[in-house]
């Protein structure tokens, strides 16, 4: 079980990603802004986080470049969930400190791939389907 940290302004949005992650064994915690996740993932250490990129005030991106420049977190994982689809986006958000994106609306198999994809191995034993 891996412990995993989601944030979005969009709470439909949280509770989606909570329930379909926690189905699976992992132990979810939800925030639904970008300074509040922030200060969770600097204090709980997660195995990863799961980020919009567009909230109101610091953005996904904003979180991504706070977690990288932290030597403590800089390794890591950030899945990035957004709806933006151009995949220069896509890339502008990995240079910025993302490990992988995935775009609204998304499926259950698209997020928990990305997700298995994301965790350290000795967490995805609970994940198997």
């Amino acid at each position: 079980m891996a412990r995993i940290i989601v944030i979005d302004d969009d709470a439909d949005i949280v509770r989606l990603v909570a329930i379909r992650l926690s189905r699976v064994g992992h132990d979810v915690a939800e925030y639904y802004d970008g300074t509040a996740g922030l200060d969770a993932i600097r204090s709980s250490r997660p195995d990863l986080a799961v980020v919009d990129w567009m909230m109101p005030g610091l953005d996904g991106i904003g979180v991504a470049q706070a977690v990288r420049a932290d030597p403590t977190l800089a390794d890591m994982p950030l899945l990035l969930l957004t709806a933006r689809s151009d995949p220069a986006e896509h890339d502008y958000a990995c240079a910025q400190g993302f490990s992988a994106v995935v775009t609204k609306p998304f499926t259950k198999t698209e997020l928990l791939s990305a997700v298995n994809a994301l965790i350290p191995p000795n967490e995805q034993d609970s994940t198997a389907e």
